[in-house]
C-alpha cells in the first residue's frame, strides 16, 4: 500500500501509529520498496471487520511481537491466515534476561518510575546488542520472508529502534530515521490527557506525571540517538556491527539492498 509520503500512518480505525517503512532515500539514490516492512502497535488494537480487511490486504507473512510474555498474555495477537507469528522479546536487562514491561506494575515503585524517565536512553542504548528479537528480524529479512510486520506494545520503543536499524542497514540518512521515529508523536493522539490523569489519581506530582505521559505515548529525539550513538561508539562503521550482530557481511547486505531498495 504506497503513501503519499515516507512514514504517513496507514488508515487503520482504532490502531494508531501503524506504519511502513518504504518510500525513504537509501544507498545509491535508491528508495525503499513499499510493502516490505511494517511497524505498529500491539495487533490486538485490531477489532473491526474493516481493519482486519485493512490488515489482511497487506499480505503480511511474518509477524515479530516484541513483547514480554506477560504483555503478549494481557493482549494477545489475533490469528491472521497464513501469517507466522513470532514471539521475540526485544527489552532486555543488563544480564540479558526479559524486562517484565508491565507498565501498571512500573508506576507502583520509585525504581519503577526511575526507568520510565531517567532509563529510558540506557534502555535504548542498550537494546542494539546481543538482541536474540533483531537477530531474527534481521534473519527473516536476509531470507526474504516479506512482507514482514514488527510490533510492540505502542509501536514506538522496541518497535522504533528496530526500524531505525531497517532503515540504517539500507542507507538511510540519520536525519531520515530521526524523523521516521519522531512520526509517532503525530500517530499517538488519543488517550494522553486520560493517561496524565490517571497518573495524578495515583498520587504523582503535575511534573511527573506529565513527564512519564510523554515517554510512554510519545517519543523524543535524544532516545533514537542515545541507541545510533552507541553503535557509533562500539563499532567502527554500521557494516561492522551488522557483521558481528546479525552475521551480514558485505555479499548479504548488498543482496538485502538490491531486493528491498528500488
Amino acid at each position: 500500500m504506497q503513501q503519499e509520503r515516507p512514514g504517513a500512518p496507514l488508515p487503520f480505525e482504532a490502531c494508531e501509529n501503524f506504519r511502513e517503512l518504504g518510500g525513504y532515500t537509501g544507498c545509491g539514490g535508491r528508495h525503499v520498496k513499499y510493502g516490505a516492512f511494517y511497524r505498529s502497535p500491539a495487533l490486538a488494537n485490531i477489532k473491526t471487520p474493516a481493519d482486519r480487511a485493512r490488515f489482511e490486504a497487506l499480505g503480511v507473512r511474518t509477524v515479530f511481537d516484541f513483547r514480554s510474555e506477560k504483555e503478549r498474555t494481557l493482549a494477545p495477537d489475533p490469528d491472521f491466515p497464513g501469517v507466522v507469528n513470532i514471539p521475540a522479546s526485544a527489552m532486555l536487562a543488563e544480564d540479558g534476561s526479559e524486562v517484565d514491561f508491565d507498565l501498571e506494575k512500573l508506576l507502583r515503585s520509585e525504581d519503577g518510575i526511575r526507568m520510565l524517565t531517567e532509563g529510558v536512553h540506557e534502555s535504548y542504548a542498550r537494546m542494539p546488542f546481543g538482541n536474540p528479537a533483531y537477530r531474527a528480524l534481521f534473519g527473516a529479512i536476509r531470507a526474504g520472508q516479506t512482507p514482514i510486520l514488527f510490533h510492540c506494545t505502542a509501536g514506538k520503543d522496541r518497535t522504533g529502534v528496530a526500524a531505525a536499524l531497517i532503515l540504517k542497514a539500507l542507507g538511510v540518512s540519520r536525519e531520515d530515521i530521526v524523523e521516521d521515529y519522531l512520526l509517532t508523536n503525530a500517530c499517538r493522539t488519543t488517550g494522553r490527557d486520560q493517561f496524565r490523569g490517571m497518573l495524578e489519581r495515583a498520587g504523582l506530582p503535575a511534573a511527573q506525571a506529565q513527564q512519564v505521559t510523554e515517554i510512554a505515548t510519545g517519543v523524543r529525539r535524544e532516545s533514537i540517538e542515545s541507541a545510533l550513538d552507541a553503535i557509533e561508539e562500539k563499532y567502527p562503521s554500521f557494516e561492522e556491527y551488522l557483521r558481528a550482530e546479525f552475521e551480514i557481511g558485505a555479499a548479504e547486505l548488498e543482496d538485502i539492498r538490491a531486493r528491498y531498495l528500488v
